[in-house]
């Protein structure tokens, strides 16, 4: 009789330990998943909110999308080990002149755009690969409306096949500059091929679209 009761007792013990173990880790998991609801591969320095939003205005502002459509998907926290490299150049020199900052992947429709971003946010990059056609309309606008009154050709029969997304390096490298300074004064702003009857005008526009040059190589029709 009195072993009976102390099985029972031990029993009960254990089931309540158990119960317990268990409860904790239902906790533990459901507020790891609160903290990251997406299931996002954050780094350990998580990428404060100030600068995602900034890169997702980026996004938006390129893509032509809402902000609630586009999606930051990843996140990895590295030293690019120059400004060559932080820049997306596949050409770089071998220089250790690290700058910290985040891989930021965003989510715009099927495809994923490449950022990086410094680690105050001030300057966020979009893989130049990354081309898209929706430039704002006044940079649209005014770009073509140069390659007609140079062409003298009617807007109508120009058309913008290619506009990506840039950042040149200073002043120089935006003003097709064949032999630049090697000064680091970044310009943010577009690259736009134009089709102009059988050529191809290659055009650097900033980001307000105030500038807009043409490649002085071009050869006029």
């Amino acid at each position: 009789m009195y072993r009976n009761r102390y099985f029972s007792q031990v029993f009960v013990f254990i089931f309540m330990i158990t119960s317990l173990l268990a409860c904790s880790v239902t906790e533990n998991s459901t507020s790891a998943n609160a903290k990251n609801p997406q299931g996002l591969q954050l780094s350990t320095n998580k990428l404060p909110q100030s600068i995602s939003q900034a890169v997702l205005r980026d996004a938006s502002r390129v893509s032509g999308l809402k902000i609630p459509n586009l999606q930051i998907t990843q996140i990895t926290s590295t030293n690019f080990s120059n400004p060559c490299i932080f820049q997306f150049r596949e050409v770089c020199t071998k220089e250790y002149n690290p700058i910290p900052g985040w891989i930021v992947i965003v989510q715009v429709q099927k495809q994923p755009w490449i950022y990086h971003v410094n680690k105050s946010g001030s300057q966020i990059l979009l893989d130049p690969k990354i081309s898209n056609n929706q430039l704002p309309r006044k940079i649209s606008n005014g770009v073509l409306s140069d390659a007609s009154k140079r062409s003298g050709l009617a807007i109508s029969s120009l058309k913008i096949t290619q506009a990506t997304q840039k950042t040149f390096s200073n002043s120089c490298v935006f003003n097709f500059g064949e032999v630049c300074a090697q000064i680091f004064d970044p310009i943010k702003g577009w690259e736009v091929i134009v089709r102009v009857k059988n050529q191809s005008w290659t055009y650097h526009v900033d980001i307000t679209g105030t500038s807009i040059v043409l490649d002085p190589q071009i050869t006029k029709i």
